[in-house]
């Protein structure tokens, strides 16, 4: 299964803001309201409970160093295939 993304975060978090500042525990329950898999939940569920963010940049911030921005193949170019006149 691939790993989580800082891009998967975004996309299933950014239904929490709007509305003033969040905890993990709204981050959490984003998630699983935007369908994120249990990965990307788990890893939000282990920031602090103390933790406030007023938007997907300060929660950025807050990822894993090592957490990757992106699914290593997505900015691949899918190779021309029989019969497309490539």
């Amino acid at each position: 299964m691939p790993r989580v993304t800082r891009q998967e975060i975004t996309a299933c978090t950014r239904g929490a803001f709007g509305s003033g500042w969040v905890g993990r525990d709204e981050l959490c329950a984003a998630a699983r309201a935007a369908g994120a898999r249990p990965e990307a939940v788990a890893l939000l569920a282990d920031l602090s409970p103390h933790v406030r963010v007023c938007g997907l940049p300060d929660l950025l911030l807050l990822l894993p160093d090592d957490l990757p921005d992106d699914d290593p193949g997505a900015g691949r170019r899918p190779q021309p295939g029989p019969g497309s006149g490539a």
